[in-house]
């Protein structure tokens, strides 16, 4: 019954419309857009758009494209969606070297930053980790499969994030909710340990960033969110350290 459910749900969602999605180069060297089931990439240095080259054996996206991500250094790039495909190029070259199947939809993607591993969540909330091995620079990776490494509970995932010393992985979900999970040695242990959980939006959770700070060169969580709040957090303890309204409404109620 939970099966059917979960299905018909899906099912009711095939309406829905991709927004279209953009992602910067760490440095700036190209931009990539998604609308639909098409992926631009735009050379920023000789202004000019790049040639897509698939060499993963699998097709183009054939579906709305609902993630794009650079990794930390910007060689490896990261596409997927509602094909249930999980493309990983390289930018050097912007050739696909592995295409990774998912049982459902992919609403997320992550890449740690030593670029040893893609994550991604599909749409009942599964997070799945898929290990890129050896050099992947002027080769072709074998399509792995990917492993679960933790569940939302037919949650939406929303963000996904790996900490900067690649210890922690973080998801944020519709249900308000952020998790800090510990990122096993070995993915196919799976995700255990839960560090702690961020709580305190009052709607759905939309994206996360880290930021670094100058003084004491740690690092510190953002996420923002339907309640039109940007919140600042400690990651490793779950703690709220600020709030910043960015909704008319409450600017609106403060005035009266």
């Amino acid at each position: 019954m939970e099966e059917t459910n979960m299905d018909d749900c899906e099912h009711n969602r095939e309406s829905e419309v991709a927004p279209a999605l953009i992602a910067v180069h760490p440095t700036q060297k190209s931009v990539a857009v998604a609308v639909g089931s098409n992926l631009r990439v735009f050379n920023l240095q000789e202004g000019c758009s790049v040639s897509l080259v698939d060499d993963s054996g699998v097709h183009m996206h054939k579906d709305s494209i609902r993630a794009i991500r650079y990794g930390a250094e910007g060689k490896l790039f990261v596409s997927a969606g509602d094909d249930k495909l999980v493309k990983i190029w390289v930018t050097d070259s912007w050739r696909c070297i592995s295409s990774v199947s998912s049982e459902k939809r992919v609403t997320a993607v992550a890449i740690s930053n030593d670029g040893r591993f893609v994550s991604f969540a599909d749409k009942f909330g599964v997070i799945y980790a898929v290990e890129i091995e050896g050099s992947h620079e002027n080769q072709s990776l074998p399509n792995k499969k990917a492993v679960p490494i933790l569940a939302h509970y037919c949650s939406i995932i929303t963000s996904l994030e790996f900490s900067p010393d690649g210890r922690y992985i973080i998801s944020a979900d519709r249900d308000f909710k952020i998790r800090v999970s510990v990122f096993p040695e070995k993915p196919s242990d799976g995700a255990h340990e839960i560090q702690c959980f961020c709580l305190g939006h009052s709607e759905f959770v939309s994206c996360l960033a880290f930021i670094c700070s100058q003084d004491s060169q740690q690092w510190y969580l953002l996420s923002g969110g339907g309640d039109s709040t940007v919140r600042l957090w400690d990651f490793t303890c779950g703690s709220l350290l600020d709030t910043c309204h960015v909704g008319e409404d409450y600017y609106s109620q403060k005035k009266e």
